[in-house]
């Protein structure tokens, strides 16, 4: 069995002495490829799906805990190897929640690196040999040696029938209720083919295939061939009825999504003066996934939530230059912007005029 190993470091130094220097051929490596940032690491990752990558923590464009996310939404068994020239606790605990293999401090100590990817690849040997079972129902093989119970799961056609007639309704409660049913009854019988599963988890998705297509709800339709054959091959339980869950969300939001512009006018009404509001904060506090909040938003309206945001803020500004005597950097804090040169730099770019141009169209009167 070899592997293949991505090396992402923004210092061509460290780049040439790992793939010049490490016994790639013991380590049973047959392909080392380099990267001299996260976005082209994330590219190279799309492309030749590597089995271990060693990443400068630091790097431009993309870091390497933001790569190390953004890889395992897809290789969710890649290995991470974080090199940093930094003591930052920070980044040693987002490496520990990214269950990241090694943490090495630079200066490299090869004998150090070569030590962790002998751990790394005897672990990859192992799970390759997993019971496949076991990697469906518990994501890999038991560690406290108890064995997977016997019991198989038979799906009557009457729960089908019933799930049917929620999301025909669009009841989203009681859908999700009863998808969260059948997840508990399925994950107490271990003895369940993996493939029986699968099968059942295409119905639920034609489920909301067919009443998307009668409701031409379009954002669930276009990702149709991606949740029947690709999603289907997920390798756990657990992840397939994640995409279970997300592609019942993108279903019941989208029968939602006309309440979607004044939902979010209501919230950015509210907090525009935040000036460390994201359109991720938006989502988690509206209940849409950030993806499908800013795809159904510029549908209906032409422009991003940022834009929207940014047109607000400089509507609010405007009102303040011309009905106040407040000084530049207190209306800029008031309508959302930290920093008073860039609030300056965004108004004269939106409007054509500075702000101190714009309150000289009419004088100020106390």
């Amino acid at each position: 069995m070899t592997f293949k190993v991505l090396i992402a470091d923004d210092e061509t130094m460290p780049r040439q002495v790992l793939k010049e220097y490490l016994p790639w051929q013991q380590l049973s490596v047959g392909q080392v490829l380099l990267a001299s940032d996260g976005q082209e690491a994330l590219e190279l990752a799309k492309i030749h799906r590597p089995d271990i990558i060693i990443s400068d923590i630091k790097m431009p464009r993309k870091n390497g805990l933001e790569l190390a996310a953004e890889v395992r939404s897809f290789l969710p068994g890649c290995q991470f190897l974080f090199l940093s020239g930094y003591s930052d606790k920070e980044y040693l605990k987002g490496a520990i929640r990214l269950k990241a293999a090694c943490y090495v401090e630079k200066p490299l100590d090869l004998d150090e690196i070569t030590q962790a990817l002998q751990s790394v690849t005897g672990d990859l040997r192992r799970q390759a040999a997993a019971d496949p079972a076991y990697v469906f129902f518990r994501g890999g093989q038991p560690q406290d040696d108890v064995p997977l119970n016997t019991s198989e799961f038979h799906c009557p056609p009457e729960v089908l029938s019933r799930l049917d007639g929620a999301i025909s309704r669009g009841d989203r409660a009681e859908a999700e209720r009863q998808l969260q049913a059948l997840y508990r009854q399925i994950r107490a019988c271990e003895g369940t083919s993996p493939d029986y599963i699968r099968h059942l988890y295409r119905k639920v998705i034609f489920l909301f295939l067919h009443a998307a297509q009668k409701k031409n709800i379009q954002p669930l339709l276009r990702q149709s061939d991606q949740l029947l054959y690709t999603e289907a091959g997920k390798p756990t339980l657990e992840q397939l009825w994640q995409t279970i869950g997300q592609t019942a969300q993108t279903f019941f939001c989208a029968e939602e999504e006309p309440d979607i512009p004044a939902k979010v006018e209501g919230y950015l009404e509210k907090n525009y003066t935040n000036s460390a509001l994201t359109v991720q904060e938006i989502a988690d506090n509206l209940g849409f996934s950030y993806t499908y909040l800013c795809s159904a938003y510029k549908k209906s309206c032409g422009k991003t939530v940022n834009q929207r945001l940014t047109e607000l803020r400089l509507e609010k500004a405007q009102e303040l230059l011309l009905t106040t005597g407040q000084k530049l950097y207190e209306i800029a804090h008031a309508v959302g912007y930290a920093d008073g040169k860039y609030f300056v730099k965004v108004f004269t770019r939106e409007t054509g005029l500075s702000p101190k141009q714009f309150r000289g169209r009419r004088s100020y009167d106390p």
